[in-house]
């Protein structure tokens, strides 16, 4: 099973809460603690043993990095590898609570972009903005910058800068630190859930980078192809009224959940691409709806609660502090 699949199964388990177990082989859902609500992905390593896979470290000594002799040269670099291979897969916690919300929309967000923003040779290049989203999502996920900071993306490659300042391939780290921990001694049961899990962590570079597992959002919306980047920004420069139009679409009263789900990722798109980098493009939206009577209001509420890249602060002298002084809350 991919991770798409595991992705799409988490996705429908955040919108519904009578749902069937995960279908897999060798993985589950375990409830860590039910008082938040909160399911992890978790590996079964035989009939009486499982381990999450946010802590697979558990299954090794670390003091086995003390010796290295390779280009994982220091222990430091080893124990960074080792919280980045752990946290990664938080990526798939299923977490309901109403304080997670934002976090959860965040995380959809940044993996949707991630995996989908490529170099397609025209106008619009989103390497950095690619990269960014990437570190944004592993800040959500719990890791701090002097993991992140390390990151880049090349050539559709996740890399990571070590310590002696030089770039390797992260496929490769992987497989280089599980040649390491291998050579300590272990039970047979033990050595073949870390080679399950080796596979796991190269399997998520792939899914979050869209390389042979791209996911894309399984609901019936005519509006879903405008929460991809690329589609976004081609239409807004060659159709600007027609995106205004999926704006507005965005506030609809009447969405179901998912709808509503959507239209936060497409006024994300709005926040980042456009008013992060012009916030007086707001006027052009507030201009097109003026035989709309409060339509601007709740567009400009609805980005405002929200809270992506734009706060009240971000509009300052571009001629809409009459509708700010009248948004509450946020």
């Amino acid at each position: 099973m991919s991770f798409s699949k595991i992705y799409d199964y988490k996705l429908r388990a955040y919108f519904n809460e009578r749902i069937s177990d995960l279908s897999h082989e060798y993985l589950f859902y375990s409830y860590p603690d039910q008082e938040q609500n909160l399911r992890i992905l978790t590996l079964n390593i035989n009939e009486q043993d499982y381990v999450s896979l946010v802590r697979w470290h558990d299954l090794f000594d670390r003091s086995l990095f003390t010796k290295m002799d390779h280009v994982i040269r220091s222990e430091l670099d080893a124990e960074r590898l080792v919280r980045l291979l752990s946290f990664i897969f938080n990526v798939f916690d299923i977490h309901k609570d109403v304080a997670y919300r934002r976090k959860n929309l965040f995380c959809f967000y940044y993996q949707c972009q991630v995996s989908h923003l490529r170099e397609r040779g025209n106008e619009f290049t989103f390497a950095q903005d690619r990269l960014l989203f990437l570190q944004h999502l592993l800040f959500e996920l719990g890791l701090g910058d002097d993991i992140y900071d390390r990151l880049t993306i090349e050539n559709n490659r996740i890399m990571y800068r070590m310590e002696d300042a030089q770039y390797y391939d992260l496929h490769i780290l992987i497989n280089i630190l599980h040649e390491h921990i291998n050579k300590s001694k272990m039970d047979m049961d033990t050595q073949a859930a870390l080679e399950k899990i080796k596979f796991l962590q190269g399997q998520w570079v792939n899914f979050m980078l869209g390389s042979h597992d791209v996911y894309d959002f399984p609901f019936d919306d005519f509006n879903k192809p405008f929460v991809e980047a690329t589609m976004f920004m081609q239409a807004y420069k060659s159709n600007k009224n027609r995106v205004l139009e999926v704006l507005i679409d965005c506030i609809n009263e009447h969405q179901s959940p998912t709808e509503q789900f959507i239209s936060h990722l497409i006024l994300m798109n709005y926040s980042y691409f456009v008013l992060k980098r012009d916030p007086s493009e707001i006027t052009y939206l507030k201009l097109f709806c003026k035989k709309k009577p409060g339509v601007f209001m709740k567009v400009l509420t609805a980005l405002l609660d929200i809270r992506f890249f734009v706060d009240k602060s971000s509009f300052t002298n571009v001629g809409i502090d009459y509708y700010l002084s009248r948004v509450k809350g946020v």
